[in-house]
């Protein structure tokens, strides 16, 4: 009989086989972009449908002809992607009984004691498939996070946003791939992400703080942002007024965002006729690339002196029907 142990090391393990014969490691080296579970599933030829179950979160169909996967419309993006990677997991772990899923979660968070093994082996794949230590170092490359950045809930909380999973799930994510320890990942999960976000923007106050808020600078130039519709973007650019150069931000409303506020911030070095902080903050159903560029707007002759690019694809949950596979990030 497989022990939980074996169950959570089977799961986990095939979980990086899928990587490496996928050769996602290689296209999400520049951790520029989450794992695109649904594109996934579509890649292995799964049948994937979206409908309102309200006492389901997901369910796998093995099936005697191609396999099928049924997600709830009735919870948020993050939820549907790791339910989506807990049905994959049935599927690739070759679990021939049909699954039907009311509770699904990260099992570093605590074993489950209610749980059979083959729902644990499960659990332990989406864990390790959407949110594997490589992918973590990769994101945290990117933005230069250190390990003692990863102890700051501020830092999890964007770091979350950037893997396309939980805040929870990120930080017990941290835990199980040995970034923090056990009096840190305590320390993390005790504060609510309604905190960070707070923090992320103290002068606006939205109607809602279920909202995510996403603080992008230069070091997200080139990222696929996978958000929901009522995300706030709040763009932070280096911006040399005193030379003649600001930023054309008007790119920013042709994919859907509307813009909330457009400011600008002294760096407070004192220098006089030093470069500004642009700070953009927006939202909106967008999808799309943006393309910002920061030139003097009387000379069309000169070269843009920087260049902000990034793919938006603010979808939120996916709704009722067959997947929309044109609104996902192709990894």
């Amino acid at each position: 009989m497989t022990s939980r142990r074996d169950a959570i090391l089977s799961g986990a393990s095939r979980a990086a086989e899928l990587h490496t014969e996928l050769g996602l490691r290689k296209r999400l080296a520049a951790g520029d972009r989450p794992v695109d579970v649904m594109d996934v599933m579509r890649e292995l030829g799964l049948t994937l449908l979206f409908r309102p179950l309200n006492s389901l979160l997901g369910a796998y169909l093995p099936g005697a002809g191609t396999p099928g996967v049924l997600i709830t419309t009735q919870r948020d993006l993050h939820v549907q992607r790791f339910t989506a990677a807990h049905e994959l997991g049935h599927h690739v772990l070759h679990h021939m009984a049909a699954s039907l899923d009311t509770d699904v979660g990260y099992v570093g968070r605590g074993d489950p004691g209610n749980y059979d093994n083959q729902e644990l082996e499960a659990d332990s794949f989406a864990a390790e498939f959407l949110l594997p230590k490589w992918l973590i170092v990769a994101h945290a490359k990117r933005h230069q996070w250190g390990r003692s950045d990863l102890k700051n809930p501020d830092t999890v909380y964007q770091l979350s946003l950037r893997l396309g999973a939980s805040y929870a799930a990120t930080c017990w994510a941290l835990l199980s791939n040995n970034l923090i320890d056990r009096v840190t990942v305590n320390a993390l999960v005790s504060t609510p992400p309604k905190t960070c976000k707070q923090r992320a923007i103290p002068d606006f106050q939205p109607e809602s703080w279920r909202r995510d808020v996403w603080l992008l600078s230069e070091h997200d130039r080139g990222v696929h942002v996978l958000g929901n519709p009522d995300d706030l973007l709040v763009l932070t650019l280096e911006e040399h007024v005193s030379s003649g150069y600001i930023w054309d931000v008007a790119p920013i409303t042709t994919v859907g965002l509307l813009i909330d506020i457009d400011d600008r911030h002294d760096l407070g070095d004192g220098a006089i006729g030093g470069p500004v902080t642009r700070r953009v903050v927006a939202h909106g159903a967008a999808q799309g690339h943006i393309r910002l560029e920061e030139r003097r707007p009387w000379s069309k002759a000169d070269e843009a002196r920087s260049i902000f690019e990034i793919d938006l694809a603010m979808i939120g949950s996916q709704p009722e029907g067959l997947p929309s596979w044109d609104r996902l990030i192709a990894a």
